[in-house]
């Protein structure tokens, strides 16, 4: 599955020699950057949809195609389908084009139904469009909408699938007899910006886990299953899909010591799906969501780093900084031996600071954080 990216740019100010030093480090070893561990990732594609179009000659089917990839972007960007019913927004998908930055034509394979059933493959037409990320901020900023910040948390999804000779099986990403139930997963997630995996069931998982549990939502036995892939955001999902394609479904979404539950009666597998991710987007969204208007810009962060060995650590540890949504801007404190202090401006939005650290293992607490009247200290080691 493909996930990645948008990037709110930082500005770095501090003592002429140590900005230097700074950019001379980033040059030299840029090559060498990681990427984010595996429990959360920072997802791509946030600001661009794409709309299937009858043809590339019609005016009005791309102002369409416009409309319709944008609230595709603001469903991305929030996580929320609610925003797309408040007044401001509204006025703006109406005027969607303004909002453009590029868009393209491609030729796409489309499935048609023949006369004998069988699926056939004949091309069709996509306009894909890329919208202009300050101005859609800009947007969310005006209308004092939340952003869910592109940094976002892998959600573990254990899928089991009766049939009706009662047969049960869970589901990986190898599993092929059920690979039109995985498409539809697949698509709903990236409609929400959504990362998602799949156990990948092999003799570990299936000493924990049975198929029986998965339809018994066994929570107990999930969430500890579920330790070994690092994920507090886990979606557990039942089905029976009937001949006529219809489900029967029960979906449970575990979150920080909550669950959240749905059901699904004679409905189409594609709105069960649909629902299910939701669900897991909408908490995930609303828990990580900053404010753009920042609340109260005034409290300084004091982000002592300790552990920075070599170049590589300090180059690292700026540009993951520089990542950060929630920070506005940074300067660099101090340097000492193998300490680096800096100085975070977040618009006093705390808490989304430290769970979106907490994301990853790039920092690791040292110390619990300490407030004193407008000043915060953090301190954490850093982890390559």
């Amino acid at each position: 599955m493909k996930f990645i990216d948008f990037t709110v740019k930082n500005h770095v100010t501090g003592p002429a020699g140590t900005l230097l030093r700074l950019l001379y480090l980033l040059l030299v070893t840029a090559p060498f950057m990681g990427s984010f561990p595996a429990f959360a990732i920072v997802v791509e594609g946030l600001y661009q949809g794409s709309v299937p179009v009858s043809s590339r000659d019609s005016e009005r089917e791309r102002n369409r195609a416009f409309t319709e990839a944008f609230r595709q972007v603001l469903l991305k960007v929030t996580g929320s389908p609610d925003i797309l019913t408040q007044p401001q927004v509204r006025q703006a998908i109406n005027n969607a084009d303004e909002y453009v930055d590029t868009w393209s034509y491609a030729t796409v394979p489309t499935n048609l139904e023949s006369a004998t059933e069988a699926t056939e493959q004949t091309p069709g037409e996509e306009l894909n469009i890329t919208f202009f990320e300050p101005e859609v901020l800009s947007l969310l900023e005006s209308a004092e909408l939340p952003l869910w910040p592109e940094n976002r948390p892998y959600t573990l999804i254990w899928l089991v699938i009766q049939d009706e000779l009662g047969q049960r099986e869970l589901l990986s990403s190898s599993v092929q007899e059920y690979d039109d139930i995985l498409a539809l997963l697949k698509t709903e997630a990236d409609k929400r910006g959504l990362p998602i995996l799949l156990p990948v069931l092999d003799i570990e998982d299936m000493r924990a886990v049975s198929p029986d549990d998965v339809w018994d939502m066994n929570g107990e036995k999930l969430i500890e299953a579920s330790t070994r892939y690092q994920s507090e955001s886990v979606l557990v999902i039942k089905m029976f899909r009937a001949l006529g394609g219809e489900v029967l479904g029960e979906s449970n979404y575990y979150f920080r010591e909550q669950i959240l539950s749905l059901e699904s009666f004679e409905e189409p597998a594609e709105n069960f799906l649909r629902s299910s991710v939701s669900m897991a987007a909408i908490e995930l969204s609303d828990y990580y969501a900053i404010s753009l208007s920042g609340t109260d810009s005034s409290i300084k962060v004091h982000l002592t780093v300790e552990g920075i060995l070599d170049v590589e650590d300090y180059a690292g540890l700026l540009e993951y900084v520089g990542r950060l949504t929630d920070v506005n801007t940074y300067q660099i404190a101090s340097v000492d031996n193998e300490t680096i202090e800096l100085i975070l401006s977040t618009g006093g939005q705390l808490r989304q600071l430290v769970e979106t650290i907490a994301l990853n293992r790039n920092l690791i607490p040292l110390r619990e954080l300490v407030r004193e009247n407008s000043q915060v200290h953090m301190t954490y080691q850093w982890n390559r």
